[in-house]
């Protein structure tokens, strides 16, 4: 096996379906993706972009339950068009349990 941590490394759509599921079931947990993006936005991010997409979404979602439910169901979608946005995720820092360990391919 590789010493390289890509073999390792989790698949992105399970990784975003398990931060959606989290995030269903520990709303508040948004705050911890809030908290990082403000905290980056007062480093002085260079491409503030979508760190400003994020908050907007987020708090967007906070409006009402029914935007709540459609962020999740976002987040654990795996479509082209929301791949940009998430390869800058401020969900970093969420309590999420251990992943499963990806099989061996030998």
């Amino acid at each position: 096996m590789s010493d390289d941590f890509h073999f390792r490394r989790e698949d992105r759509t399970t990784r975003w379906c398990r931060i959606a599921e989290h995030l269903a079931s520990h709303p508040d947990d948004v705050g911890i993706a809030l908290e990082n993006i403000e905290r980056w936005l007062d480093w002085g991010r260079v491409h503030p972009a979508p760190l400003l997409e994020w908050r907007d979404r987020i708090l967007a979602a906070k409006g009402s339950e029914e935007a709540f439910r459609e962020f999740i169901e976002a987040l654990a979608k795996n479509d082209h068009d929301s791949n940009p946005l998430k390869s800058c995720s401020p969900f970093v820092g969420l309590p999420l349990p251990e992943a499963a360990p990806a099989p061996s391919n030998s």
